[in-house]
């Protein structure tokens, strides 16, 4: 009784050690694919990620001209109306004129960078977009993969552990004279997990 309890616990350590091993490789294999996949994504969202903070930079600093400018806004507005005066009295007509549409032009300038702005917040979203579809695609081809990782490891697994067991099966049933063939496989000891490859 006690060589058979330790005929099992060598049994038992031998597959834990080959469940080991074979748990290793395959966390191995997964973690390249891993690796591969995050290097991936990261290669085709690299432009995208500096045209974001491009972008993002233009945007901050159009908001802090622009804070600027409204803040400025009434005093050149007094100095545009000033130099108008003066040019007025002076006689010229024309400058005067030029004067007064470059103040309006400065007075509408707040409203061309809040439209530059949403131009850049729309390309912001436009990029997220892109990156959500890298994201999907570079998902789709590592979940592929990592699909044909899993099935090779589990047909060669199961292939390999139903053919030693059955090689395993023949050997013992004729070492021990037992009668099983490969031509009455129903003859084996183990009728009930008739094992077919």
């Amino acid at each position: 009784m006690a060589e058979q309890l330790e005929q099992d616990t060598e049994t038992n350590d031998s597959a834990a050690e080959l469940a080991g091993y074979v748990g290793q490789a395959i966390t191995e294999a997964r973690d390249l694919l891993i690796t591969e996949r995050d290097e991936q994504i990261t290669a085709a969202n690299a432009p995208l990620d500096a045209e974001r903070v491009n972008l993002q930079e233009e945007y901050r600093a159009i908001t802090e001209a622009a804070a600027n400018l409204r803040e400025l806004l009434p005093a050149l507005a007094r100095k545009a109306q000033a130099e108008h005066d003066r040019l007025l009295l002076a006689g010229d007509r024309e400058g005067a004129a030029a004067k007064l549409a470059e103040q309006e032009e400065a007075k509408h300038a707040p409203e061309g960078m809040l439209a530059r702005q949403q131009e850049i917040a729309e390309h912001l979203a436009e990029i997220e977009e892109k990156k959500k579809a890298i994201a999907r695609r570079v998902f789709q081809q590592w979940h592929g993969n990592l699909q044909q990782l899993i099935r090779a490891t589990e047909h060669g697994l199961f292939i390999e552990l139903l053919e030693t067991s059955l090689n395993e099966f023949y050997r013992f049933q004729g070492q021990h004279n037992l009668g099983a063939t490969t031509e009455k496989p129903e003859s084996r000891l183990v009728k009930n997990y008739l094992l077919r490859i």
